[in-house]
């Protein structure tokens, strides 16, 4: 019963924290952006700093979802619920994102910020669910190999 709060108490602080992202206007947003940028620029002495902004932005978009589709797998699969919902969750959460930052000065709503917030948290979904399935037939192995070794 732990875990199961503490689960949903990281789904929910990750989604408010990407809702607080949305929430910056272009402005904040781009000064975000644009600092990391001239940082990274500066050690890897990159000279197309625009491009390594749009970068690190759809970057950010993939990395907060991906976070997303894991915390919200693990979230569904603590009710034992069906797993598809984690997919359903995410993609909407995704979209009314994007419709969000309609109303937030100088933001827009993007197909393409929304295919890849849905990317992220697909495959997040994915490796996390490949992870539990390892994790799982690992410890099967094991108990099969103290049965049969009689360990």
């Amino acid at each position: 019963m732990k875990h199961k709060k503490l689960s949903i108490i990281l789904l929910l602080v990750w989604m408010i924290l990407i809702f607080v992202m949305s929430s910056f206007d272009v402005n904040e947003s781009s000064n975000q952006s644009g600092f990391i940028a001239n940082l990274i620029a500066s050690i890897f002495k990159i000279n197309n700093v625009k491009l390594l902004v749009l970068f690190i932005r759809k970057m950010a978009h993939f990395f907060e979802y991906f976070v997303l589709g894991i915390l919200m797998l693990k979230v569904i699969i603590s009710y034992n619920k069906y797993e598809y919902l984690a997919y359903i969750f995410s993609i909407l959460y995704a979209i009314s994102d994007e419709v969000h930052q309609l109303f937030v000065s100088g933001r827009s709503c993007q197909l393409m910020d929304i295919l890849i917030d849905i990317i992220g948290s697909i495959l997040g979904i994915i490796i996390f669910k490949y992870f539990i399935n390892w994790k799982r037939l690992n410890k099967k192995t094991e108990k099969m190999a103290f049965f049969v070794l009689g360990v």
